[in-house]
């Protein structure tokens, strides 16, 4: 296994394009990243890539689960987006053949649930993964799928991991082994005791090449960070073939 991070395009190349949007998503792929992108539902129960509840546009205001998807098409966004549904980024994607893998960020546990039922009629599910801040849910998630990847991402005021934890016998409980931080927490720190205890690391908001450069030397044990989200990811490329080389 390469010890070189794996590079997430956080809700695509958003540094470069409107996020979530199958325009970032392209730059990202071309970039050589996998996809990160938010996910929701619409009245109709359509899975869709956005990140908040509710929008503005010009006066107006607007909450998700109260609109159908063919009225989100409708709207023109200030951004001038088009609002891809999950279908969409799986079928515009399903021929690319280098290492792409997609991480979702899930609104609620319904939302998680049909993906799942999504990804396993397109044939994807060996290359999604689901992160969430709710044991609770990657729970539920598990109970119907015991192979998929799920991720924990954990809340930011925490600064120590112990092998003790009930959080980790949890996360163990449900066979969760990979635990996302926060560049902004203490992850010098929070990487060794996720080492110490046999789980993977991977690390969000990892934007400013400083930061980028910081993680890219962090090294315990022989491990390194397994995978890092930016929303430059070909600045961060760059770096990890300069590091790696």
């Amino acid at each position: 296994m390469s010890m070189e991070p794996y590079v997430f395009a956080h809700r695509g190349a958003s540094g470069y394009e409107v996020e979530n949007t199958i325009s970032s998503f392209e730059t990202a792929v071309k970039m050589g990243a996998g996809i990160e992108a938010d996910l929701r539902f619409t009245k109709n129960k359509r899975v869709i890539c956005f990140h908040d509840p509710f929008f503005k546009v010009g006066d107006q205001h607007y909450i998700i689960q109260n609109l159908t998807y063919h009225e989100i098409q409708a709207i023109k966004f200030e951004d001038h987006r088009k609002v891809p549904t999950l279908e969409d980024v799986f079928e515009t994607f399903n021929t690319v053949t280098h290492n792409l893998r997609y991480s979702f960020d899930i609104a609620d546990k319904e939302v998680g649930l049909e993906l799942l039922n999504i990804a396993r009629k397109l044939k994807v599910l060996d290359r999604i993964e689901i992160t969430d801040r709710r044991i609770n849910v990657l729970s539920q998630l598990r109970k119907q799928n015991q192979n998929v990847k799920l991720i924990y991402t954990i809340a930011e005021n925490v600064n120590k991991i112990s092998d003790k934890s009930l959080i980790l016998k949890k996360l163990n409980n449900i066979n969760v082994y990979t635990i996302n931080l926060r560049i902004r927490q203490n992850v010098e720190e929070l990487f060794k005791q996720i080492i110490d205890n046999n789980l993977e690391c991977y690390i969000w908001g990892v934007n400013s090449k400083t930061n980028m450069k910081k993680i890219l030397k962090l090294k315990y044990k022989n491990f390194f960070v397994n995978a890092i989200y930016t929303d430059y990811p070909d600045k961060l490329i760059d770096l990890i073939k300069e590091e790696f080389s």
